[in-house]
């Protein structure tokens, strides 16, 4: 009966953040706003989540404050995600931080489990539309993504990158000038 009990309840929670989700312009916006703080670890304030936004394992994602995320936006939370404050993501973004074992030809990748590794996205980071961050990635303070990056290997700060793969096609600040202002 127990089990039954926490099943329901995880199903409700599940059902709840779904609806919410999904809720259009800014009578959702006020409603995620009000609703989804308990379920993450960390929620800042200020914060906006536009609809159709989805995440699974919430309660791994930390959000900072006056964050703006677009429609459309998909997290895998599984193996931990950290967002700092002022960051924007476009609409299509996805930040996975679980993917498919594969390394074992002779066994179907469906039966080889997952590997999750942390992502972490520093302060003042914008990713443009239909970005997608793969796990383990750290992405630095101020940097940017271009529309349509797939971003596999961490990015220094405030890095300007584009393409599949990602690469650093520009800075917002000289890397020496930036490293610089770090250290003091």
């Amino acid at each position: 009966m127990r089990q039954l009990l926490w099943s329901a309840r995880k199903e409700y929670r599940e059902l709840t953040l779904w609806f919410v989700c999904l809720l259009p312009r800014s009578v959702g916006r006020w409603v995620r706003s009000k609703t989804l703080p308990p379920y993450f670890a960390k929620f800042g304030r200020n914060t906006v989540i536009q609809d159709h936004f989805r995440v699974t394992n919430p309660e791994k994602v930390s959000i900072g404050s006056h964050c703006n995320f677009a429609q459309h936006v998909f997290i895998t939370g599984g193996g931990g995600v950290t967002i700092g404050d002022y960051v924007g993501l476009g609409p299509d973004v996805k930040i996975w931080s679980v993917n498919h074992r594969y390394e074992d030809p002779d066994k179907p990748w469906m039966l080889q489990g997952y590997d999750q590794h942390p992502v972490v996205i520093e302060d003042d980071v914008w990713l443009g539309a239909n970005c997608f961050v793969m796990p383990g990635v750290t992405i630095g303070r101020g940097a940017i993504l271009s529309a349509g990056t797939v971003l596999m290997k961490s990015v220094p700060p405030f890095a300007i990158v584009a393409g599949n793969p990602g690469r650093i096609i520009g800075w917002r600040k000289n890397p020496d000038s930036a490293s610089r202002q770090e250290a003091v």
